[in-house]
């Protein structure tokens, strides 16, 4: 049963997530079409709370945005543990056509990376904004260096 009380890495997470869900737009389309899939072991979302807290942490970091979310987590897939977060609102005609190509690039790519029945899987280097574990290895880089700063003394200099 989940407590009342809120979990104080909530407000780290989301300060890492929102950068990372910005980023995630395409350029060029005014903060449109953005999403986010963070995988790692089970034992390390474990760390940071589980998938209920990462899946509540990326909801709130997507409001921040204004986005209308669609959020996802599986725990103890063949990956670990998978959370994820999509912008759901109507994309407005001045973007919509950059938004659906981007949406047909990282399809492509998704393609690419699995391949296609029968024959075999080419592996081509993940082009930018394709590789899905690139928002996970960005996510842990900055809540590591999150906690970091969180641990450093107001005089600015870490201890040695």
């Amino acid at each position: 049963m989940p407590t009342s009380a809120p979990d104080p890495r909530r407000s780290a997470l989301i300060a890492v997530l929102v950068p990372l869900l910005r980023a995630s737009c395409p350029p060029d389309a005014g903060g449109y079409g953005g999403s986010v899939e963070l995988r790692m072991p089970d034992a390390e979302a474990d760390e940071l709370g589980g998938a209920d807290l990462l899946r509540s942490s990326l909801r709130a970091a997507a409001r921040q945005l204004g986005w209308k979310t669609e959020t996802y987590g599986m725990v103890g897939t063949q990956l670990g543990t998978m959370v994820g977060v999509v912008d759901r609102r109507d994309v407005p005609a001045p973007f919509a056509e950059v938004v659906q190509s981007d949406m047909a690039r990282r399809m492509r790519a998704a393609v690419d990376r699995v391949g296609r029945l029968g024959t075999e899987p080419v592996k081509p280097p993940p082009a930018a904004g394709t590789d899905p574990h690139m928002p996970t290895a960005a996510f842990r880089i900055a809540y590591a260096e999150a906690r970091q700063d969180e641990s450093v003394p107001h005089g600015g200099t870490s201890p040695t």
